[in-house]
């Protein structure tokens, strides 16, 4: 595989951001005249192309004495490629010094077999403070064979419970509080009451953005329910657990507590008037919502920054109420343990990382902070929900396992037995029976095609 450079011209070429542009142009004033020796950085990139559009102004200015060699990604991907096996194998053969993703199951793949270097010492070292960082968000990086910190993630994704007070004081219902079940949360949805007319009805709970099939996962899988077998070569959905997330999610459909936005299977398409459509909560037509800040942006962009809302974690697993699976750290900056450049791979970790850089993201983008001092309140509202759990690993990740053509077809077939369900063609139990049955036909095939490509 070719290595390709990029040099310090061409990474400078894209616009510098003020608040990095400043400091860095004083402290340019005092430097002498000789350029510093050029010091090797080799990261694997998707191409030479895109790495400046992410990185080029961070650094052509933080690191103007840095040589930036990228390794190139780009046919990593293709049918008949296992897109982890294959990348690790160029990590032990290029032997790359610093290493950025945005996959955090990567990250705990590379750590696991023995890919990365670990931080603690280098932080010990050069005096980096790791007890700014979110307690959460270093658990999750050090929940790997070794328990140790082979990364470090700036941002983090996380979720809550968004509900509208108003309404939940107009009906007389009891707000919601953190680490409820979904039993709890959707005892709440249904105690608002159900309006015959669709254009004055308050849904108790409303997902947007999500699939029929997307709801019933979340509710299953956070009590710890899984659709295949570890391996990915079996359905599992036939069991108590599967049963009880559909019949949940089919009889709010049903009930109209729950907004079935899915017509013979037919989804939605989401442009710019559907989002804002779809938007129940911003408008005040569902009293509850599980979203990340994304919706806090949402309900600016919508001109409904005055709702009264507050947040709750999300529902939980009532066995494990301090753990989520919606919470994330990403990217994962890391050192290869054959690094041959530590100290300029580290510097790079430590900068991304740094409260400098967290400033300046919180200007320019609306993310989540793996940072304790940033992680407060947001225009005034707590973050403190965000920040309550932690990330719940999970045992089986036969998700990465499965066939690439097998996941659309299984949802689409899901999909179609709820809506079968919810028209009253079908009990649950016949659907979830067809779901097994049916989808693992599916599955098969989409080995046995999976299977052809690669001999």
């Amino acid at each position: 595989m070719k290595l390709k450079s990029i040099t310090r011209r061409r990474l400078a070429g894209a616009s510098l951001t003020a608040a990095l542009a400043l400091p860095i142009a004083l402290s340019a004033c005092s430097k002498a005249a000789d350029e510093p020796e050029k010091k090797v950085l080799r990261i694997p990139f998707y191409d030479e192309e895109s790495f400046p559009r992410s990185y080029g102004d961070y650094f052509a200015i933080k690191f103007p004495d840095v040589e930036v060699q990228i390794i190139p990604t780009k046919d990593l991907f293709g049918p008949g490629k296992n897109y982890y096996e294959v990348y690790e194998k160029l990590i032990r053969e290029q032997k790359p010094d610093l290493l950025i993703t945005y996959d955090s199951s990567q990250y705990m793949k590379w750590a696991n077999a023995g890919l990365l270097l670990d931080l603690e010492p280098l932080a010990r070292k050069s005096k980096y403070d790791l007890g700014s960082f979110s307690p959460a968000a270093i658990a999750q990086l050090k929940a790997n064979d070794e328990g140790k910190l082979f990364g470090l993630a700036p941002e983090l994704t996380s979720y809550a419970l968004y509900y509208n007070k108003d309404l939940f004081d107009r009906y007389g219902v009891p707000y919601p509080t953190n680490r409820m079940s979904w039993e709890e949360t959707m005892r709440l949805a249904r105690q608002f009451p159900i309006d015959p007319d669709p254009d004055k009805r308050i849904y108790g709970i409303h997902e947007k953005y999500w699939t029929p099939f997307d709801i019933v996962y979340d509710i299953a899988s956070t009590d710890g329910a899984e659709f295949l077998s570890p391996d990915g070569k079996q359905m599992t959905i036939r069991t108590p657990l599967w049963t009880k997330a559909f019949r949940h999610v089919v009889d709010g459909f049903k009930a109209g507590s729950l907004y079935y936005y899915y017509k013979d299977g037919k989804p939605i398409q989401y442009g710019p008037d559907e989002t804002k459509q779809m938007d129940l909560f911003s408008s005040s037509k569902a009293a509850m919502m599980i979203s990340d800040t994304e919706q806090m942006f949402r309900m600016k962009q919508w001109g409904q920054a005055e709702l009264n809302w507050d947040i709750v974690t999300v529902p939980v697993d009532p066995a494990n109420p301090e753990l989520t699976r919606r919470f994330n750290v990403a990217p994962v900056y890391a050192v290869s343990v054959n690094a041959e450049h530590v100290e300029t791979a580290w510097k790079v970790v430590q900068y991304f990382n740094s409260e400098e850089a967290a400033k300046v993201k919180q200007k320019t983008a609306n993310v989540l902070s793996t940072r304790t001092a940033f992680a407060k309140t947001k225009d005034g509202r707590s973050l403190e929900p965000f920040y309550l759990l932690k990330q719940k690993q999970q045992a089986d990740l036969s998700y990465l396992n499965m066939p690439g053509s097998f996941y659309q077809t299984f949802q689409t077939l899901t999909i179609r037995e709820i809506d079968e369900a919810v028209k009253g063609r079908k009990t649950v139990e016949e659907a979830v029976n067809t779901l097994q049955t049916e989808g693992q036909v599916l599955l098969d095939k989409g080995w046995t095609q999976h299977n052809a490509m690669i001999k």
